[in-house]
């Protein structure tokens, strides 16, 4: 009986954190190619209101579209882009942190994903709304 109890607690936490803290708390393995835009959480980002951050994680399929988008197009953008790692609970602390308040102050709650685009008190998620917003900072 104990068993099944603790297996049925195991998966309601799992249900509760989803997909996102059963990925901080395991630490998945990320990507071993950096890219020349990448901010480590050891870096004090430094904001304006005219760069926009990028949150993205290294297995996210969606994220690799933007990341090709910018390395081909970052040079032709009239604005200041930083792209911020947010996979690891230990490493990338201080851009999760980032992000959280970025999330809160846009009032996405629990309704968020990566890639995570801030803009000027604003948020878009997914590649393609990202790569329209840049299209039209050219």
């Amino acid at each position: 009986m104990k068993i099944k109890s603790f297996w049925a607690l195991l998966i309601v936490i799992v249900f509760l954190f989803g997909g996102y803290g059963v990925y901080l708390v395991t630490g998945l393995p990320t990507s071993s190619n950096i890219t020349e835009t990448e901010i480590t959480s050891k870096e004090i980002v430094e904001v304006d209101d005219k760069s926009v951050l990028i949150f993205y994680s290294a297995s996210c399929p969606h994220c690799k579209i933007v990341e090709e988008y910018l390395s081909t197009n970052k040079s032709n953008l009239k604005i200041s882009v930083k792209s911020l790692k947010i996979d690891d609970a230990k490493t990338d602390a201080s851009n999760i942190s980032l992000a959280m308040s970025k999330i809160q102050e846009c009032k996405l709650g629990d309704d968020w994903g990566v890639p995570l685009m801030y803009y000027n008190g604003q948020c878009l998620m997914g590649d393609q709304p990202i790569i329209d917003f840049l299209n039209q900072q050219k």
